[in-house]
């Protein structure tokens, strides 16, 4: 019997982040509501500003260009999908495995509940010719690879994990089964493989970290 685990961290849209003031946090609720309905192309600080019932001239007021806003958002995503990774990282009440398994839930829910937030603002962030997003978006990638692949390599050490691969390949395959549902949430969206993928797929693929050692 497959046990399952859960994360009991979550953060996202309407949480507000770390140096946001009240007004801050609104506004970036409702451009984050703009890029989850219409990817981070359909994003105007005229449509922000409607929704938020500002003028766009007193929403400059706040950001002073739609480059900090989305850099706002860019903070804001670390702090939903990069800071809960770590916190669930750190906690060694679990097993090696079993901290991935919640890391792995994790970003699954966020896909989930917010529309595949997190691959549309990567993925369309990561083709800026803007070099301070494109620095954000990698600092933010980067972060998230780091905390798996720390974690992976503790497992090896311990003798829980294969060493039969290297961990920095390990960590982009529990980084990429999450991005991959956010593909298809997007195209082809069927609650019925979702949950599917949460009960069978995120196991399996948590086990096979555990296989070849298993065999050995």
């Amino acid at each position: 019997m497959t046990q399952v685990v859960t994360s009991t961290v979550s953060s996202g849209p309407g949480a507000r982040g770390a140096g946001e003031s009240r007004r801050q946090a609104e506004i970036l609720d409702r451009a984050l509501d703009l890029v989850r309905e219409n990817g981070l192309g359909g994003l105007t600080t005229k449509k922000v500003a409607e929704r938020v019932g500002f003028t766009e001239a007193a929403l400059y007021r706040h950001f002073p260009s739609k480059k900090a806003l989305i850099l706002g958002m860019m903070d804001r995503l670390e702090g939903m999908l990069v800071e809960p990774i770590r916190i669930l990282a750190q906690d060694v009440s679990k097993t090696h495995s079993e901290r991935l398994e919640s890391i792995v839930r994790h970003h699954t829910m966020l896909v989930r509940r917010h529309n595949s937030l997190p691959i549309l603002l990567l993925a369309e962030a990561s083709v800026s010719d803007d070099v301070e997003l494109l620095g954000r978006m990698r600092s933010i990638f980067h972060a998230y690879l780091s905390v798996l692949e720390g974690l992976l390599r503790e497992g090896q050490s311990a003798g829980e994990i294969s060493e039969e691969t290297r961990a920095d390949c390990l960590a982009l395959m529990l980084l990429g089964a999450p991005a991959a549902l956010a593909i298809r949430h997007r195209l082809l969206p069927d609650a019925r493989a979702e949950d599917r993928f949460e009960e069978m797929l995120i196991p399996f693929l948590i086990n096979s970290l555990k296989e070849a050692k298993g065999r050995s």
